[in-house]
């Protein structure tokens, strides 16, 4: 009878055409809501490894659902995929070296976390299979999480129903098998339309301008009477204005955009914000006499954090390994915090204890209201003042030592789904302290009823 390490050791014999599509992801970047190369990838991929795929659901061209088995539990896997602008980078370099200066690089690494979750699954499936095990495995192929468009519309559309637990990860700057709780959070365009007309007679137009200028004070005003949150996990209420309408001072400005962005502590907070802030929205065209329109861009409810998932996923990190690098990756990790300004501390080799903590805000949240939730952290940054979403996180995510994080993230994730399968009574209790945390909540989508995915946002 096969143990938990053949897992393991299939992960190592079957990794290479993983981390291939991983290496080629990375070398044709795309941004969110674009990701047609690499979603094809993951999916193909998973098909070829006997999995049925479901492409294009929620009006999401880039999105999937990859299927193998009919019975229980059903374990949930999720795949990311999309880039970021500007943060094109040569790879292993620890300068600044933009392989096409302004383009899209793999700055969060999502090259890495579309295949680890696939990997994991893989391994499980092929475990099952040799020992007559009947088990639901789905991976899910999400994109825009940086967005965080992807999983409201999908959650909505009832895509992540009838899972029994769910198993991520994300590549970090420390290693932690989870119960992490995020924000909840909302991305929102407030679209005003005016009336142009000449600068040396305004009062025949209606400045949409105006309209967005008052509504960026009317924001300001609001932003005192929103609770503030812990220090770990702010509220935070931010505004731009990416599009301002005519460009002469001349001219009455008749359209003028104000792009909302909020993170709030819960669901609730953040229905009351969007409520509170499209009323200014409504207020400040009537004072001025314009419209408004609103696009809905994002809204996720906050990550329900799962002590018992966790401490599944600890136990399994520490089963695994932590990936081992080598002196010249340790190198580099070390030059590119030079490089960076921030101390040079390298890599911890440390796993933290399992405690309740905040992370920044992921659209992985939605899974944590349909099932039990473990979110994984291995470290390739070097160090929290290292940062992310920046250039060197594309440098390291192209190395081998990517490649040895996505691998002992998938030996970990694989290896919690094991117990999962072969010990019924961890899931019992992760989905006890599940419904204890969801305080007789039941999910409804923050998305209005006729919004739809925003396929040029």
């Amino acid at each position: 009878m096969r143990d938990k390490k053949s897992l393991f050791d299939w992960i190592d014999e079957n990794r290479p055409d993983f981390l291939a599509a991983a290496a080629e992801i990375w070398e044709n970047p795309e941004l969110p809501l674009r990701e047609y190369f690499a979603a094809e990838q993951v999916a193909a991929l998973l098909e070829k490894r006997g999995f049925a795929v479901e492409r294009g659901l929620a009006g999401l061209p880039t999105s999937f659902i990859a299927v193998f088995g009919s019975g229980a539990p059903v374990i949930g896997f999720s795949s990311e995929y999309d880039a970021l602008p500007g943060l094109s980078q040569k790879k292993g370099a620890a300068g600044r070296e933009p392989l096409i200066p302004g383009g899209p690089g793999h700055g969060c690494t999502h090259h890495l976390i579309a295949v680890g979750g696939p990997l994991a699954a893989c391994a499980l499936k092929d475990w099952a299979q040799s020992e007559g095990v009947e088990i639901t495995i789905k991976v899910f192929g999400t994109p825009a999480e940086e967005l965080c468009v992807g999983k409201p519309f999908m959650a909505r559309a009832g895509c992540f129903n009838n899972v029994d637990a769910f198993l991520d990860f994300h590549p970090s700057h420390r290693n932690l098998g989870g119960a992490c709780k995020s924000n909840a959070y909302f991305n929102v365009k407030y679209h005003f339309e005016g009336k142009a007309a000449h600068g040396n007679a305004p009062w025949h137009g209606r400045s949409a301008q105006d309209a967005g200028v008052l509504m960026g004070v009317a924001l300001e005003f609001l932003r005192e009477h929103l609770p503030p949150g812990p220090e770990s996990m702010p509220t935070t209420f931010n505004y731009a204005f990416p599009d301002v309408g005519m460009s002469f001072p001349n001219v009455v400005p008749d359209k003028h955009t104000l792009w909302c962005v909020g993170r709030m502590a819960n669901a609730e907070m953040a229905a009351d914000a969007l409520k509170r802030a499209g009323d200014c929205a409504r207020g400040c065209a009537l004072a001025t006499g314009t419209g408004v329109k609103q696009e809905m861009i994002a809204a996720t409810h906050e990550l329900l954090p799962n002590l018992k998932m966790s401490e599944l996923l600890d136990k399994n990190l520490r089963e695994a390994g932590l990936p081992q690098f080598t002196r010249e990756e340790e190198a580099l990790a070390k030059a590119l915090q030079r490089t960076l300004g921030v101390p040079e501390t390298g890599y911890s080799g440390e796993i933290l204890p399992v405690e309740l903590s905040g992370q920044p805000v992921t659209d992985s949240s939605e899974y944590s209201w349909f099932a039990p939730i473990g979110f994984l952290n291995i470290q390739l940054a070097p160090s929290e003042a290292f940062g992310w979403h920046n250039w060197a996180v594309t440098s390291l995510g192209g190395t081998a030592a990517g490649e040895k994080v996505v691998t002992a993230a998938a030996k970990t994730l694989a290896g919690a789904a094991f117990d999962l399968v072969k010990k019924p009574e961890i899931l019992a209790e992760a989905k006890k302290e599940w419904r204890g945390r969801l305080r007789g909540r039941t999910y409804e989508s923050l998305l209005p009823e006729d919004s739809e995915p925003n396929l040029d946002a």
